[in-house]
């Protein structure tokens, strides 16, 4: 992640279109992507009877063998890499995170100012870890993507060095969560950001995050279509 533009509202590498601003082929994408979410949770410890769940298995099957020949190995594939400062919303929107057409994201929406970063998400029973609780490791990658994008906010190009997450409370399911994130210092290469997560007025988990500094260029070389490629090969 990193933030270029001068206006600390804009950040549009962060920026998904919202559903009435995206073309036809997205609105189908976010459709069968959020039929795909209901299937998921449906799915989840299901009691339905052998013979309800063999036939949708068989219709489900159909479904995957029809959309498989379509499918793309990675979001970033055709679309060039990530643009510093850019329009990033074709890679974001199948983001494991915040992405409404990938069905495991929860999906979280992120805003940003001149000062913090903010997640809000509410995550369903397919996230469960402890019973009614949400497991811990959603969290820590909740936390890497807020806390990133507080580090952002140094105008850096960077990627993750390290994160370090405590928990104080259990995070219960299916109630709107908040996390916030702030870029505390820069020192040499390394950006130190912090944040914490709220399930109302508790603070339930706090993360320390160190993100390491790159040039622009070993960051294009690395978030582009060829990086993809070659990691393939």
């Amino acid at each position: 992640m990193t933030a270029k533009d001068s206006n600390p509202t804009a950040y549009p590498v962060l920026y998904v279109h919202p559903d009435d601003a995206v073309s036809p082929e997205v609105a189908a994408t976010r459709r069968a992507t959020a039929a795909v979410r209901r299937i998921i949770a449906a799915a989840a410890n299901n009691d339905a009877p052998v013979a309800k769940l063999e036939s949708a298995a068989t219709t489900l099957e159909q479904i995957a063998d029809d959309l498989e020949p379509h499918a793309r190995t990675s979001r970033y594939e055709g679309i060039g890499g990530i643009k510093l400062g850019g329009d990033n919303s074709r890679i974001l929107e199948s983001h494991p995170m915040m992405g409404p057409s990938n069905a495991i994201a929860p999906p979280m929406k992120i805003t940003r100012d001149a000062n913090q970063a903010r997640g809000t998400v509410t995550y369903s029973h397919q996230y469960e870890g402890p019973p009614g609780r949400v497991h811990g490791g959603f969290i820590a990658a909740a936390f890497d993507q807020v806390v990133g994008a507080a580090a952002a906010l140094s105008g850096q190009v960077f990627f993750t060095g390290s994160l370090n997450v405590k928990f104080f409370a259990p995070t219960p399911l299916h109630v709107p969560l908040v996390y916030e994130a702030t870029l505390d210092r820069v020192e040499d290469r390394r950006l130190h950001a912090t944040g914490l997560l709220r399930a109302g007025d508790e603070v339930t988990a706090e993360c320390e995050g160190i993100f390491v500094t790159v040039a622009e260029s070993t960051f294009h070389e690395a978030m582009s279509d060829e990086a993809m490629s070659n990691d393939v090969a």
